[in-house]
């Protein structure tokens, strides 16, 4: 169906703000540790994320510049369209997308096996374009996402699916056109 050596990618990220290190709902980030130091972060498949560090939560929470970030339907709209012209400029597909009022999904294919680089231009032009429309210079995203690399037919349809049921959408993307719920 998605052709003989089947490559997507699954990446998302998370609005400024709204998913601290410390996370009770998990957070793969050092740990604060009491009396000082910290616990390196997890980051191996299978590992459990840690979750709930009310002293990590806190010193994210204070070292932070400005408010966290929720987008509206008007600018995960704008978020989608530029996530779209991304693609777009440089022949790759994004099969599904989800723009959330605190996160992003995109399944994409066509483009480098690289999460992290691909991931860096879809933030740093919808970035642009956020601040471009709102007149001013702000942090939309947080700094890094995830990455999955999706190597079966089975594993990117898993992926469209998840997000294709992901709950309160403000903007989707379905294979390159926008659609706003």
């Amino acid at each position: 169906m998605l052709g003989d050596a089947p490559f997507a990618l699954f990446i998302g990220w998370t609005c400024f703000g709204n998913w601290l290190p410390g996370d009770e709902r998990g957070y793969v980030s050092n740990t604060d540790v009491l009396g000082g130091g910290w616990a390196p972060k997890q980051n191996l498949p299978g590992t459990p994320y840690a979750k709930d560090a009310p002293l990590t939560r806190y010193r994210a929470a204070a070292l932070m510049k400005q408010p966290p970030v929720r987008l509206s339907a008007e600018l995960a709209a704008a978020a989608a369209e530029s996530l779209v012209a991304a693609a777009a400029q440089r022949s790759w597909r994004i099969l599904r997308a989800a723009v959330m009022a605190n996160h992003v999904h995109v399944v994409l294919t066509d483009c480098p096996d690289n999460g992290p680089a691909v991931r860096r231009i879809l933030k740093g032009t919808s970035q642009a374009e956020l601040s471009d429309m709102l007149k001013r210079n702000q942090r939309w995203w947080t700094r890094a996402g995830s990455n999955r690399y999706l190597h079966s037919d089975e594993a990117i349809l898993a992926a469209i699916r998840y997000v294709a049921e992901q709950e309160y959408k403000l903007a989707e993307i379905i294979d390159m056109k926008i659609i706003a719920p």
